[in-house]
Order: structure tokens, then sequence, then C-alpha cells
């Protein structure tokens, strides 16, 4: 191989393992939030009412259930505690995250391709390189 192809097959090789990065960061990005997500969503919280009053406990927005009737959030904890752990927030967040998780995985998975066509392109080369001697 020339030195004009080796140049060239390294830097096919660089570019797969920058995408290949650049993936796996913008997933990171993205389960960082949904563990965050899930993080408000799972566990109990409080809520402060005040300087001089106590803080309300609340259980968690998943777990709230007691009885065997489904009841609503706000019926079960209060105003306030719904209020803190509102839907609207969480559902952004969760729309926030799917770019970077799909755009994340469309990195990956090319630059996984572009290293695995590399590689087997140098396995060709090698081979019929063997073949001829």
């Amino acid at each position: 191989m020339n030195s004009l192809a080796q140049v060239y097959d390294r830097e096919f090789r660089v570019r797969g393992l920058r995408q290949q990065g650049w993936g796996r960061g913008l997933m990171a990005a993205a389960v960082l939030i949904w563990l965050w997500l899930g993080y408000l969503l799972v566990f109990p919280f409080s809520v402060d009412e005040g300087a001089h009053l106590k803080s309300v406990e609340c259980e968690s927005r998943a777990f709230h259930q007691d009885g065997r009737f489904a009841v609503s959030y706000r019926a079960d904890t209060g105003e306030r505690c719904d209020a803190e752990r509102d839907w609207g927030p969480i559902t952004a967040g969760l729309l926030l995250s799917l770019p970077f998780a799909i755009l994340g995985t469309g990195l990956y998975v090319s630059g996984t391709a572009t290293l695995r066509t590399a590689a087997y392109a140098a396995d060709i080369t090698r081979l019929n390189a063997t073949k001829e001697i």
C-alpha cells in the first residue's frame, strides 16, 4: 500500500473513532437526563412551605398509591406536592433527551460501520497480497 493510501486509511479510521466518541458522549448525555428523570419519579421528596412553617413530606410520583383503588397523585399527596413535581418539566426533559439519544446512536453506529469497513478492506488487501505471492 502506498503512502497516500495509508494516510487516507488512517484518516478514515480516525474519523470513525471520532464519530464513535461523539456518539458515546451524546448517548451519555441522554442517559444522564433519563437518570435524573427517574430520580424525580421514583424517590420521595419534601417541599418547604416557608421560613416559619414545617416542610411537607411528599411520596414519589411512581409509588404513591397505597390502596386498591386508583387515586390521582394530587388527591393522595396534595396540591403542593403535585405542583412541585409537575408532569410538564418531566415530559419536557424526556423530549429534550430524545435528540441526544437518536443522534448519538446514529453517530456511534456510523463510526462502528466505518471502522469495520476499514478493517474489512485491510483484510481483503492482505489476503490478495498473500495470494499473489
